[in-house]
């Protein structure tokens, strides 16, 4: 039968068949089949990224017409010509016919296997699509070709946060119309995941600031502008180097804080002396310098890269003055105080239980009886698991529209406060185990059989924990800051309940067949 799109009939497509390569039978072919449904089930998807790819390209035009603006104001009018061009807004600007891009529909696939894979630009990921038959399978039939990797990069960035939420959404209100789950019974946990960093040290990153403002210094040629005045700041940095390695080598040695102690005075000193020449080129650089004759897009450019120098030579000057206090006179900071990594400067230091510290972040899931997320919450920092209790319970209401009767957590979230402001949210029951959530409970319900029961079901939300991280790459970051962090954890979500839905609709089909 034909199939209608708009005013337009379209034949059907028929399926591409090979004889000798064909769509093998795996688990990233069911994982395919079921985010095709979902599309299928919410077009509204599909429309929010269409949006989203136009929000994204009339930015782009309107920076294009900004320096095409420019450029003409370059040439003085003519006398008596009224020139009536006024700015527009990215918002109000046209698209007409350019180069084509991806399909809304592509994207949203491969937005998809960005978070099966967890990734779409390493070297195992690429390989992994183009030599995977199922994708061929399935961009033939829709009359695509595989895009190229930036490409394909580029579209999935410019799908907004709000639209991945719109899939989380439809995801979850597919998931209740297969009664798949009824969200009645809800179990909260929060892990540890950590950031696209290295662990810090103080000497490494004062070092690596420096050179990465010096770096910076290296590039101002480029605009046509005098690049940083080199002096004595290379060999400074190339001193600083050996110090910091002099310093990690001393560590559990003989004598090894006397020793740190006198590299430390000498690593600083070169560091202060690098400190006021980087200083000094800013303010030559700055002194002369005129934004407004630059093209439009090289001056955004050029205003990141200035950002970026005062911003770290700001973290320097505050890692300059901690390590000062932390070695000589044996002061204590708090990791809020520090400087935790260079290339994701929300990440934080997070260190739950007994486990080993992550310099990273700790996002909060909620966990539905038949193992489905139904809430994802990323703070900035290490916020305490007690005040993010409500708050995810009630996002995990508000997009299931089903008012849980069980809350189940352990004691981390035990709080009078919140497990009230749930009770007035309309759940029957809020069940915290240990010895902080006993004090909490009615003696009589702790005992019962329903809130014992629900203590030893608590565990199932570890095995949550476990199979996300090691099946989707939860606990480790590939994006940097904590907007993209969310969009990397949201897609992942998105991944592991699409391999839910079709563990348990496998399940469902095999009791049936056992029934009958």
């Amino acid at each position: 039968m034909p199939a209608c799109a708009t005013q337009n009939t379209i034949a059907e497509q028929s399926s591409i068949s090979n004889l000798f390569l064909p769509v093998p039978d795996t688990d990233f072919r069911e994982f395919l089949e079921e985010v095709e449904k979902l599309g299928h089930f919410a077009p509204t998807i599909i429309e929010a990224i269409e949006k989203d790819l136009d929000a994204h390209a009339r930015k782009k035009k309107q920076l294009r017409e900004e320096d095409r603006k420019f450029l003409e104001g370059q040439t003085a009018d003519f006398p008596e010509f009224d020139n009536m061009d006024e700015e527009g807004v990215a918002g109000e600007l046209r698209l007409s016919t350019g180069r084509p891009r991806m399909p809304a529909y592509s994207v949203y696939i491969f937005l998809m296997i960005r978070g099966f894979l967890g990734s779409l630009t390493s070297k195992p990921a690429r390989r992994f699509m183009l030599e995977s038959m199922t994708l061929y399978n399935l961009l033939q039939s829709w009359g695509m070709k595989m895009p190229g990797a930036t490409t394909i990069l580029e579209n999935v960035n410019a799908v907004s946060y709000a639209t991945r939420e719109l899939i989380f959404d439809k995801q979850v209100e597919n998931v209740l119309g297969e009664k798949l789950d009824d969200f009645k019974r809800l179990t909260i946990d929060s892990t540890s995941v950590s950031a696209n960093t290295c662990w810090p040290t103080d000497s490494k990153i004062l070092t690596t600031l420096l050179e990465r403002i010096d770096g910076v210094g290296e590039k101002f040629h480029i605009f046509g502008l005098k690049d940083f005045c080199k002096g004595h700041l290379p060999r400074w940095l190339r001193e600083m180097e050996k110090l910091n390695f002099q310093i990690c080598l001393s560590l559990g040695k003989a004598n090894s804080k006397g020793k740190r102690k006198k590299l430390y005075r000498k690593l600083l000193k070169r560091g202060r002396q690098a400190l006021k020449a980087l200083n000094k080129e800013v303010c030559r650089l700055e002194q002369d310098l005129r934004l407004d004759t630059f093209l439009p897009s090289r001056r955004r450019i050029l205003e990141r890269m200035l950002d970026q120098l005062h911003k770290d030579l700001v973290d320097v000057d505050k890692v300059l003055e901690y390590t000062e206090g932390r070695v000589f006179i044996e002061k204590k900071y708090k990791s809020t105080e520090k400087v935790l990594s260079l290339s994701d400067g929300s990440a934080a230091y997070i260190q739950k239980g007994g486990r080993d510290p992550v310099i990273g972040y700790k996002p909060q899931l909620v966990r539905s009886r038949n193992g489905f997320v139904t809430s994802l919450l990323v703070p900035e920092g290490n916020a305490s698991d007690s005040v993010k209790l409500v708050p995810a319970i009630a996002d995990s209401i508000e997009r299931t529209g089903v008012v849980a009767e069980w809350v189940s957590t352990d004691d981390g979230y035990s709080s009078a406060k919140g497990r009230n402001e749930l009770l007035e949210l309309g759940v029957e029951h809020v069940s915290i185990s240990g010895a902080k959530g006993k004090k909490l409970t009615d003696p009589e319900d702790w005992q019962s059989e329903p809130y014992q029961e629900e203590r030893r079901s608590r565990s199932a939300v570890e095995s949550l924990m476990f199979t996300i991280k090691h099946g989707f790459e939860f606990g480790e970051l590939g994006r940097r800051g904590i907007n993209a962090a969310r969009e990397e954890l949201l897609e992942k979500v998105l991944a592991y309940n699409c391999c839910r839905s079709i563990l348990l609709k496998k399940r469902r089909q095999e009791e049936l067949c056992q029934a009958a």
